[in-house]
């Protein structure tokens, strides 16, 4: 089959980062949600391209061109002419089970499902759909234009033929596909959840601030972004909502520090409400030290 045109269905950050990589590799791609932020999807991806075109990585034509090739609608019928659905939305079984079943009577039969579930179980999604066999998981990792490496995993009755789209797809875009056993969290959510927790944990035990946790973890270890940075560029409610998946799941080791659940309650969810662990401009940069006392 033919692809062309992607469905995504969910316009956060996950979301926006698969229309983008997606409309760069010469895809057409719709990006569905009914989120409050959905209408903002398009504005957003526009400023992760000017990000690019700052530091010379593409020229205006090719943002023209990228951006030419997204859509947003809030209409489901339009996933009758996709070629291939991604479904990024939260990581919430009720939420995603029936989103896949209104796809899965709104899109042609031999379209192949892509779920980027982080934390629930690919064979169980596909027991509530018809097409049980042409579902797969594929975890790409924020910033998904930026991370080269992706996750796969096959549910119990995933078939061949659909994993080869899946990862015909992912080669597209660029990513290494590594293919693991299913798991609730696989191996980057589970990893990243234990260390953004400890760093909770130290911060909230007064050990030190986030800005040095960040810069310790980030430095020792010679990452771009340290767990607080990616925490909050995620979202700390879908961080939280992780660690809580994954607790039930695995038990008390995944059980989330207080300091993430009363920022949660706070609103201090990250990028997108300017302050998590650490601040954020407008553009979305991360406010330093020396900045924030600047403004103090």
């Amino acid at each position: 089959m033919d692809i062309r045109k992607i469905a995504v269905l969910g316009a956060g950050r996950l979301g926006r980062g698969i229309a983008e990589c997606a409309a760069s590799k010469g895809y057409e791609v719709v990006l569905f949600s009914q989120g409050a932020g959905g209408q903002d999807a398009l504005r957003r991806i526009e400023k992760s391209l000017d990000r690019k075109l700052a530091k010379w990585g593409i020229t205006e034509s090719e943002k023209r061109l990228v951006l030419g090739r997204i859509s947003y609608t809030l209409d489901l019928k339009e996933l009758s002419k996709a070629d291939l659905l991604i479904e990024a939305t939260v990581d919430h079984f009720y939420t995603k089970q029936e989103l896949l079943r209104t796809a899965d009577h709104l899109c042609r039969p031999e379209v192949v499902f892509i779920s980027t579930t982080s934390t629930l179980k690919v064979s169980e999604l596909a027991r509530r759909i018809n097409r049980t066999g042409q579902l797969v998981g594929l975890h790409f990792i924020p910033p998904v234009p930026e991370v080269p490496v992706a996750e796969l995993v096959r549910g119990t009755h995933t078939d061949e033929n659909a994993v080869e789209v899946a990862k015909q797809f992912a080669t597209r875009l660029g990513k290494e596909i590594v293919e693991i056993q299913e798991s609730p969290g696989l191996v980057n959510p589970r990893s990243l959840a234990v260390l953004i927790n400890e760093a909770a944990y130290m911060i909230d035990e007064g050990v030190c601030d986030a800005q040095q946790a960040e810069l310790i973890i980030k430095e020792s270890w010679g990452m771009t972004q340290g767990p607080l940075e990616m925490a909050d560029r995620l979202g700390l409610d879908l961080v939280l909502n992780w660690m809580e998946q994954l607790q039930e799941e695995f038990g008390p080791r995944y059980a989330p520090c207080p300091l993430i659940r009363r920022y949660v309650r706070q609103r201090r969810l990250g990028v997108k409400t300017r302050q998590g662990f650490l601040a954020y401009t407008e553009d979305d940069a991360l406010v330093t030290k020396d900045e924030g006392e600047q403004e103090d």
